[in-house]
Parts: structure tokens; sequence; C-alpha cells
């Protein structure tokens, strides 16, 4: 979108599915926003962007379809949300049949809950940046301004100052009461700033790819705890999963550098013939996995959303839901300030949002990581206390149920966003 507009309620500098989620529900409650980013918006949309698919959780799901979204991920009549109607959680080797002592989520465990809702609904990342692109053109109040490298930020008393490099060359400026940081684990604006983090490496690499299937999915999720870390399949639409295969750097590399019948046959040999025949269909990608938390999630007149406040390993599916919850926390808050007529961009507006979101995120965050390191070895002891632990929350139907109300987002204080309910 073009404008001469300069100045703005809020920049989010970051439009991938965080920043351009905070926008919208930003702009849903009558903020104007814009939305700097270094890449043009056309090669955000290339189908080789991200191969990535996100779980999304029902309520986080309830807040796509407050957004508009969920209506814009359906294409002719046809949703590209998959629903997670179940989980299976289980131990085991490559190669061999997974332990009898499993845990299993079903969502009817808590239909009432949910509403009779699935536990959440897979979604392709390149499929959901379509629809928040679509959902973004129809707010006026919203400004993309890209391709755009910020070069210069300066806070000051009623605003902050963003210089930017855009693409015809000039260097130029835009100004707003505050600025959101959505860009990435490698947040350009977090260092600008000087906020620091805590991070640590899982001596691990995703490998990403979407497979095609013979037999139905069902909506079942699959995580198989391996010794080297998880092997996924999440259900997509249609006879398709995404895979999240987790692996040692070296084992990760040298998996990429098969070529694409080796590559299938490994695939197979790790699935077993419960799907029927198994094939790629799609590019595949590999990701260094790492844990970091900001030490702060806020500054002069800014606030860090997303992986630039924390970025977790993929093992429980809540990295993207927990930059939602970023999201539809920052816009209550924000909604409550220009009600009281605050500052939007004042201390005690951001402390809020920091307290609201950092204990939560924190607890996550540290229990991914010990999950991950709990399940990601061979070591025999732990092995059978492991799969012992996983039967033992299967038969305590109320610690079970625990869990699937937190995986599916239903536990804790709930923005409105996040219970369905849309600002206009």
């Amino acid at each position: 979108m073009k404008t001469k507009q300069t100045d703005f309620d809020i920049l989010v500098v970051g439009g991938g599915l965080v920043g351009l989620t905070v926008a919208l529900a930003c702009g849903q409650a009558g903020f104007s926003v814009g939305v700097i980013d270094i890449a043009k918006p056309s090669d955000q949309l290339a189908d080789s962007h991200d191969g990535r698919a996100s779980a999304i959780a029902t309520a986080s799901f309830r807040m796509m379809r407050a957004l508009g979204v969920a209506d814009a991920l359906i294409e002719d009549q046809d949703t590209h949300a998959g629903p997670i109607n179940q989980i299976l959680v289980s131990d085991g080797q490559a190669g061999q049949a997974p332990s009898p002592l499993n845990l299993f989520f079903d969502a009817a465990g808590i239909a009432e809950t949910n509403a009779g809702e699935p536990l959440g609904y897979m979604v392709e990342n390149r499929r959901m940046r379509h629809a928040l692109h679509q959902q973004t053109k129809k707010q006026d109040n919203i400004t993309w301004i890209a391709p755009a490298r910020v070069s210069d930020i300066a806070a000051s008393a009623d605003k902050t100052t963003i210089t930017f490099d855009a693409s015809d060359g000039e260097s130029k400026t835009l100004s707003a009461s505050l600025l959101v940081a959505a860009d990435g684990r490698n947040s350009f604006v977090r260092k600008m700033t000087g906020i620091g983090v805590t991070g640590w490496p899982c001596n691990q690499k995703a490998i990403v790819t979407t497979v095609e299937h013979e037999l139905p999915h069902g909506g079942i999720a699959h995580e198989l705890f391996l010794p080297a870390g998880p092997f996924a399949i999440l259900p997509l639409t249609g006879n398709r999963a995404s895979i999240v295969w987790t692996e040692t750097p070296r084992a990760a590399d040298a998996a990429m550098a098969l070529d694409d019948d080796q590559f299938a046959a490994e695939l197979a040999r790790r699935f077993g013939d419960f799907l029927g025949w198994v094939k790629p269909v799609a590019q595949r990608w590999c990701y260094p996995l790492s844990f970091q938390h900001a030490k702060t999630y806020i500054g002069d007149r800014l606030v860090l959303v997303g992986d630039a406040a924390h970025a977790i390993h993929p093992i429980a599916g809540q990295g993207f839901n927990m930059g939602l919850r970023d999201a539809a926390a920052l816009a209550e808050i924000l909604v409550q300030a220009r009600a009281e007529g605050r500052d939007l961009g004042d201390g005690f507006t951001l402390a809020q949002f920091e307290s609201w979101r950092k204990f939560d995120n924190t607890v996550l965050t540290h229990a991914c990581d010990v999950f991950n390191k709990l399940f990601s070895n061979n070591f025999g002891p732990l092995k059978h206390a492991r799969r012992i632990g996983l039967t033992v929350v299967d038969k305590l139907p109320p610690v079970r149920q625990f869990f699937m109300k937190e995986a599916s987002g239903q536990v804790g204080d709930l923005p409105p966003l996040l219970r369905g309910e849309k600002y206009s």
C-alpha cells in the first residue's frame, strides 16, 4: 500500500506471521499501523520463502477467525486449515515400532472446554502468510512500507522516530507512539536498542518437508521421540503431512545431502507402513535449533513480540502460538490505554505487557528445553522412566486434560481476541 503518511500510532518492524498479526489486531482496534519489512511482499508470498507449517492452538485459531484470517484460508470452499483431532506421543528407535507405553490426547476429552473444536489446526506458513496479506490489504489504517531497511531508531518524550533506507535509495523517516519489534530471532531492532538475550544451542537441526501418503491420517498428529530428537508427523489437509525431523547437525546435513530417492527411502523407514506408501512432495528445508529469550520485552517506546522476544524448540509446536498470544495481549493493553487516555508508549502501558506475557513465555521456554533434553537421548534408565511417565499421565484423566487444555491455549488469562471477540 502506498501512502504519504509519516506519523502512526504504531510502527511494526517485521512483516512476518507475528508482525502481520499484530498489525491486524491493532488495525481492527482502530489504531493507525505502519508495517516495515526488508523484503518485498511478493518475495514473502513466494512458495520457496518458507516450507514450514504451524500448529495453531484452538484459542489462537479463534483469534484468526476474529481477524478474518480463517475465512481467508478458505479457497474454493476448501480450507487450508487441517484439524488436529488427536495427538499420539511415543518413544522409540528409527525403523522400529514405537514403545506401547505412550500418551494419547483426544479432543473429545475436553469437548466442553473446547466447544467441540479440535485441539488445534495445522496450517502451512505460506497459506497463513497469503491470508494475512489478504486481510491487511482490506484495512485502510494499515500501511506497508517495503522493501525498507531500518537504519536508526530514536525515542523521545512523545514519540519514536524510525529512519529507513527505501527502495529508491533515499533515507526517510517515520514516527509513532509505539514501536513493535517483530523481526525474528535475530532482531535488528532488539540489537540496535541494546536489549540482551539469554540463549543456548540445542545441538540439533530440524529438517522440514511435506509428504503425501496413501491412507488418511484422521487428523492425528504423531510425535515420535527418537534418540537424536523428535520426529513429528503433523496432519495437513488431504492425505498430506508436514514433517519436522530433528537430528544432530551432522546427521541432518547428511540427510540433506541425500538425493531425492535416498531421502524418500529414509523418510519411509522412519514412518513405517501405518499410512501406506509415503513420498515427499515439496522442497526440503533445514533449520538450526536453539533457545533464546530476551532479558526484557520492553524499551523506550518499544515492545518485543514473537521470536524477537522468545525463540524455542518446535518440540511442542508452541512457538507461533506464543507470538499470537503476545499480539492479542498487546492489542488489549493498547485498547485499555486509549480508553484511559494514556500514551500508547508510556512506561506503565509497556510494563503491563511485559508482566502479562513474560512469565508465561519463560515457563514454556524452559519446559520445552527440559522436555527436549529428557527425550532426546538414548540413556537406558532414563528412556525406561520417561516411557513409564508417558503411560502414567495417560492413565490420569485430570492430568491429561490439563495438558490438552494447555496445548489448545485454554489456560490462563485470555485477552478478548483469544476468546474469539472482535474489536469492531
